[in-house]
């Protein structure tokens, strides 16, 4: 009963939130702060982590050996985990710098880029 709730839920919450970064289609104060680009890279980060926690629930029902099913767990969950976040982190870093060399540059062509106008 849990991994098919597990299943469900995650689903039903975290894929049309993916569906709405690779689209972006995101309130306005997010796509003030972020590049298009940006928001892909964060909706895919979020494809990632969605099948990262889904590792557990599908391991449970298919049925495998314990010993696989805890090597699946312990070795693909976090090495997505982590490779999701880092995702995130790399593309809010790297917006962060374009901002602050386009501040530096003055460019209201660079702004313009940033924002998404261009």
């Amino acid at each position: 009963m849990f991994p098919w709730l597990w299943i469900t839920v995650w689903s039903v919450i975290v894929l049309p939130l993916a569906a709405l970064f690779l689209s972006g289609r995101v309130p306005q104060w997010m796509r003030r702060q972020s590049t298009r680009g940006g928001l892909k890279v964060k909706g895919i980060a979020i494809l990632v982590l969605y099948v990262a926690l889904l590792i557990p629930p599908v391991t449970a029902l298919t049925g495998m050996r314990s010993e696989d099913a805890d090597f699946l767990r312990m070795v693909l969950v976090p090495m997505a985990v982590f490779g999701g976040n880092g995702l995130v982190l790399g593309a809010t870093l790297c917006e962060r710098f374009n901002r602050r060399d386009a501040e530096r540059a003055g460019s209201s062509v660079a702004r313009s880029t940033l924002d998404g106008r261009a």
